[in-house]
C-alpha cells in the first residue's frame, strides 16, 4: 500500500510524463490566439525573457507592449490566488487563447476556455473548495524559445464543507506575445 508522499510522488511523475510528450499538448497553441488586445495599461514589466526570468523587470506598460515576467513570478502568483480564494492574483496570466483547465469532480472536466470562462470557473471551484494549505513543491522554469514551463502546487482543501482533501495542481504556461500565459491548470486528488 502506498503512502500519501509515494502516491503524491506517483501522480507528478505521471503528469510530467504525459506534459513531456505533449499528450497534453496545447490544442490553442496550434490555432493562433484570438485577435484583439486592449489598450488598458498593466503591470507586467518591461525588459527581455532572460531579464524577465532574472527579477529585473518591473512597470507599467500598454498590453500591446507587454513582457511577462518570469515564470517563477508567474507561479508565485498562481499559488498567492489560490490560498487567497481568488483567480485576481493570477488573472491577467490567462492570455488571449484558450486555457485548458481539469479540476474534476465538483469542477470544470477536461475542455478549453476562454479568459473569462476560465476566470469564472476557477472562481466556482475555489468557492467549493477553500484552500486550508497550498505549497509549490515542484517547478520548472526553462525559458529557451520552445519551453513550456510548469509547476505542482500541493493543495489541501475542504470539500462541501466537511472533509479535508489534498490535491496536486498542474499549471502549465507558454509563452504567448513575448508573455508567459497560463495554458492549462488541471487538478488530481491525492487522497
Amino acid at each position: 500500500m502506498m503512502g500519501c508522499k509515494a502516491r503524491v510522488s506517483a501522480v507528478f511523475l505521471l503528469v510530467s510524463a504525459i506534459w513531456v510528450c505533449g499528450v497534453w499538448g496545447d490544442a490553442a497553441d496550434r490555432r493562433g490566439a484570438s485577435a484583439g488586445a486592449s489598450d488598458d495599461k498593466v503591470d507586467v514589466g518591461v525588459g527581455t525573457k532572460s531579464d524577465a526570468a532574472d527579477g529585473k523587470v518591473q512597470g507599467v506598460v500598454g498590453k500591446q507592449e507587454a513582457v511577462s515576467i518570469g515564470p517563477r513570478a508567474v507561479f508565485r502568483e498562481v499559488e498567492k490566488g489560490w490560498r487567497e480564494g481568488t483567480p485576481k492574483p493570477f488573472e491577467r496570466h490567462l492570455g488571449k487563447g484558450k486555457v485548458r483547465l481539469d479540476f474534476g469532480e465538483g469542477g470544470p472536466r477536461d475542455g478549453l476556455y476562454t479568459k473569462s470562462q476560465a476566470h469564472y470557473l476557477i472562481t466556482e471551484y475555489m468557492k467549493k473548495t477553500p484552500t486550508l494549505e497550498i505549497s509549490m513543491v515542484k517547478v520548472s522554469d526553462d525559458v529557451r524559445k520552445g519551453a513550456r514551463p510548469y509547476a505542482y502546487l500541493e493543495r489541501t482543501h475542504r470539500w462541501n464543507n466537511k472533509s479535508a482533501v489534498s490535491e496536486v495542481i498542474f499549471v502549465g504556461l507558454r509563452d504567448e506575445d513575448e508573455r508567459w500565459v497560463i495554458s492549462e491548470m488541471r487538478a488530481v486528488r491525492t487522497r
